[in-house]
């Protein structure tokens, strides 16, 4: 009887946990590609921070000069954030042809009681002059058409801050096993609707791709505002929100790709920074009921599932039937919701069965977060990231 009823309890948790997601993946607005034919586009300054970028500067960059977007109307800046490779020489090498206003400039020194990325950003923004400006990280591709659609989008809703989240590349085994569980068990945190509500508090941002209306950027004093913040990109959202800021938060996997993380360490270290933010988790009762949710959904099932096969086995009786019954109704409802996972994300079917070690994962993620927020341990880049 014991058995049956936890094995009901996981179905309902399970559930619930579904119904969320599918509730999620009908509330995803995606920015298309734009066929609007205006003659007056707004002047756009893109800006890319840019520290020891080598492997990526080409692809980004790249992608950034190839846009259809009028050559008197744009402006793109490369901060070179004091890199110790040679991003600095392959960002001025692709821009010598250029029809576009194109440069690269030197990062200035980190200001006292500023993050490297933020105060790079700052120093881009400085030196830009477009009507609108839009932060874009160095490991992204971006497709010919996302300028004009990402601003056609913004026009016509009369957003301030729009954010969005690009295709996730995933190439190596790791990235593969892993990722999809993390993204999964992160979207189940979050409530887009919300976000795009001007009434309600929850505020998205994604930090590789955030375009600004220039005049309302600047009247809050620009990264300024979130100089301090880890996750500068959820500062910003919080922050213009409550400041009356229109922001909206959306999706635009045909129009930009990008390889966040190579392998298993990189992950670590990387959602290691702000997870713990990202999930709401601020507190380690928090993130410690994080954790515990993690390995309710991702490793009950099974574990109900293998003991329930036993005693079947061993003792076929009614109670034993259902509780197997149930449990395997579990198991299958979890890995349908896998399959299409990874389906989405353009990743093999067979790493479905790799989810749940994602969603474990993302636990000691949220743990680890708030552990080296705490001890002041945060790096990134070779650079120590203070509290």
């Amino acid at each position: 009887m014991f058995l049956l009823g936890i094995s009901v309890i996981c179905l309902l948790t399970v559930i619930f946990f579904l119904v969320k997601l599918a509730k999620l993946a009908g509330q995803r607005s995606h920015i298309t590609e734009c066929h609007d034919s205006r003659k007056d586009w707004p002047t756009v300054s893109v800006i890319i921070p840019a520290r020891n970028e080598e492997a990526n500067i080409a692809k980004s960059l790249g992608s950034m000069l190839a846009q259809d977007y009028p050559s008197d109307k744009l402006q793109i800046i490369v901060v070179d954030d004091y890199s110790e490779d040679k991003t600095e020489a392959i960002a001025t090498k692709l821009m010598e042809t250029s029809s576009f206003d194109a440069r690269v400039i030197s990062g200035r020194p980190l200001p006292e009681g500023w993050l490297g990325k933020s105060n790079a950003c700052m120093w881009g923004a400085m030196n830009a002059t477009g009507e609108y400006l839009f932060f874009v990280d160095a490991d992204t591709e971006s497709e010919p058409a996302l300028l004009k659609s990402i601003i056609e989008f913004s026009l016509t809703r009369d957003i301030e801050l729009l954010s969005f989240n690009p295709q996730q590349e995933m190439i190596s085994f790791s990235e593969k096993s892993l990722l999809p569980g993390v993204f999964l068990s992160t979207a189940n945190s979050m409530d887009f609707v919300a976000s795009n509500t001007p009434e309600k508090e929850e505020a998205i941002a994604n930090g590789q791709a955030m375009l600004f209306l220039a005049s309302s950027y600047h009247a809050e004093q620009g990264h300024d505002l979130v100089k301090a913040d880890i996750s500068e990109d959820l500062a910003f959202a919080e922050k213009f929100k409550r400041r009356g800021h229109r922001i909206y938060w959306a999706f635009a996997d045909s129009l930009m790709r990008t390889r966040m993380y190579t392998n298993a360490q990189e992950v670590w270290d990387g959602f290691s920074k702000n997870m713990h933010r990202i999930v709401k988790a601020p507190t380690l009762f928090k993130a410690s009921w994080y954790w515990f949710k993690c390995q309710w959904i991702a490793w009950m099932a099974p574990v109900l599932l293998v003991i329930s096969a036993i005693e079947y086995l061993q003792s076929p009786t009614q109670l034993a039937t259902w509780a197997l019954g149930v449990n395997a109704i579990t198991i299958i409802a979890l890995l349908a919701t896998f399959i299409g996972l990874v389906r989405e994300l353009f990743v093999p079917l067979h790493y479905a069965i790799f989810v749940p070690v994602g969603i474990s994962l993302n636990g000691f993620l949220t743990l680890n977060a708030l552990r080296l927020h705490r001890l002041n341990k945060v790096t990134w880049k070779n650079r120590s990231i203070p509290q």
